[in-house]
Order: structure tokens, then C-alpha cells, then sequence
């Protein structure tokens, strides 16, 4: 009997020593989950994870870290005293998988604020809009901003690249014909379309559009200010993007929105979007929060 006590009071013992450790690794875990900010002021390091994706966040052949997003999270950093963005690359599917099994810190590459990857990551407040822009004669005689601009006249065609599905889906949405649309070989082709009047406007992806535009020079043609970015049923066509840190570090995210929100505004965050091809139509609007992206 008495031998029966002592291993009942010793498997008791040893049962409540477990428990005790358990509770003390979470309370660890807790305690560390979300100290990347303390670890990173106190080396003055941070681990960015990147998708070599241009202008946003990508290595030149000399191995610099560079770009719009690069540009901007070191005005960041630098302003709370971290001043060296340890680059990880990766593809841009390795990105938030890269994040959440902690390879980096932070990761950036034009990655689009959306609803299933809220549940996954934690992101910083807007950087920019991603959308479609049109090129259209000097001037913009037919007065063209919007693809519902388009849509109303018939008469009217809008030249999209072979294979550029995803625009003409956009235009299609808001109303625009099959036979409005005038398919051609390659981008360069789309400008000439233009200018030749073949077409009223060619159709691609902002960013993209506004870069061939200023490496054209070619004052016959220009970009449509403003373009009315597309929504559908209620959910926008384009993409917001931003930063992403882990769930769990809501110390490092204050940080970074506080200095972001404030940069946003300046003459020198404008400046910066100018130089790598971004312009007014792709600034944040008032109202364009990452909270209303995520619930999208």
C-alpha cells in the first residue's frame, strides 16, 4: 500500500513538472513572439524578404537592394534606427510562406493586400494602387478616363496585347464589345495603333504603360489622366499593395504604419513614386485603409 502511494505521488509529481515546463515554453513563446522590433533596433538589422520584382523591391548585378518599396522602408527603418535591410531573396510564392516560417522579418514585392492573405500575414497600410491605365492621342480628344468612357460609344476601339487577358476582362466588365477591341502583337504595337488612329486607346498594366511611355518620348501619345480603376459587383480590379510582417508582430506593424502614414504625404514620398514610374493615379486615396482591403 504504501509502495502504491509513492508511485501514485510520484507519477502526480512528475505529471504536474510537465505541466509546469508546458506552460512555461508558452509563456516563452508569448513573451517572444513579437519581439522582432526590440531584436532588430538593438542590431540595427532587419531580415527583408524579396521577389526581385522591378521597380518595387529587387538586387542590381552589383548586388544592391533597391527599388520603390526598398526606398521606402528605409526611410522607415533609418527613422527608428535600423539601418541595414538584410536582403533574402526568393520567388513570389515563397514570399509570405518565407515570413510566417520566420526566414524573414518583413516581405515586400507589390504583394496585394487580399482577404485570404490577411488570415496569414499582417500588412502595413497602403503603399500604392496597382491598375490599368490606357494611352491615348495628345490630349485626349475622345476625353477617355474611364473603360465605361469606352463602352459607351461603339465607335470607339481600344487596342490590347495578344495574351493580355486579364485587361480585356476588365474592359469586357465594365461594358466594352468584343468588336471595340483591337488585338495586336506586342505592346510597341499598341502605341502605333494609337497614332495611326487604328485604335483610341491601348490598354496595360499602369506601371508598365507609364515606363514605355517615358522611354518612347514620344509626345503623341500619352497616358490618360485620371483612369477610373475598374469595380466589379462591388470589388475593385486592381491591387493595393503594401509590406507584410507576422500576425504576432502588431509592435513592429504600429511602428511601421505610424512612420509610413506620416511619409505618404510628403513632397519626398511623391518625389520617390515619380521616380520609378509611379504617378498620381496610383497614389492611396483618402479612405484606402488596409483594413477595408482585408475585408474586401
Amino acid at each position: 500500500m504504501l509502495n502504491t502511494v509513492k508511485r501514485l505521488t510520484a507519477r502526480h509529481l512528475a505529471a504536474a513538472a510537465l505541466s509546469l515546463a508546458s506552460a512555461l515554453a508558452m509563456m516563452t513563446i508569448a513573451a517572444h513572439a513579437g519581439d522582432t522590433l526590440e531584436k532588430a533596433k538593438a542590431s540595427g538589422t532587419i531580415r527583408v524578404g524579396f521577389a526581385n520584382e522591378t521597380p518595387f523591391s529587387y538586387a542590381t548585378p552589383d548586388g544592391e537592394l533597391t527599388g520603390f518599396d526598398i526606398e521606402v522602408l528605409r526611410h522607415v527603418f533609418t527613422d527608428m534606427g535600423i539601418k541595414d535591410l538584410d536582403g533574402g531573396l526568393t520567388n513570389f510564392g515563397g514570399l509570405i510562406p518565407g515570413l510566417v516560417a520566420k526566414r524573414f522579418d518583413l516581405v515586400t514585392s507589390a504583394i496585394y493586400i487580399r482577404p485570404d492573405r490577411c488570415k496569414q500575414v499582417a500588412f502595413a497600410e497602403p503603399l500604392y494602387v496597382l491598375g490599368d491605365a490606357i494611352a491615348v492621342a495628345k490630349g485626349n480628344p475622345k476625353k477617355l478616363h474611364s473603360y465605361a468612357d469606352i463602352a459607351k460609344d461603339p465607335s470607339l476601339k481600344l487596342a490590347n496585347t495578344a495574351g493580355g487577358t486579364g485587361l480585356r476582362d476588365n474592359a469586357k466588365a465594365l461594358g466594352v464589345k468584343d468588336e471595340q477591341i483591337v488585338t495586336i502583337p506586342d505592346e510597341l504595337s499598341g502605341y502605333a495603333a494609337v497614332k495611326a488612329g487604328r485604335a483610341d486607346a491601348f490598354v496595360n498594366v499602369a506601371i508598365v504603360l507609364e515606363t514605355q511611355l517615358r522611354n518612347l518620348k514620344d509626345d503623341s501619345v500619352e497616358r490618360a489622366h485620371p483612369f477610373e480603376q475598374p469595380v466589379v459587383d462591388g470589388k475593385p480590379r486592381y491591387g493595393i499593395g503594401s509590406f507584410a510582417v507576422r500576425l504576432d508582430d502588431q509592435d513592429l506593424l504600429a511602428e511601421i504604419n505610424k512612420r509610413l502614414v506620416a511619409f505618404r504625404d510628403t513632397p519626398e514620398y511623391a518625389a520617390l513614386m515619380d521616380k520609378y514610374a509611379l504617378t498620381k493615379d496610383d497614389m492611396v486615396q483618402p479612405g484606402m485603409t488596409t483594413e477595408k482591403a482585408c475585408a474586401e
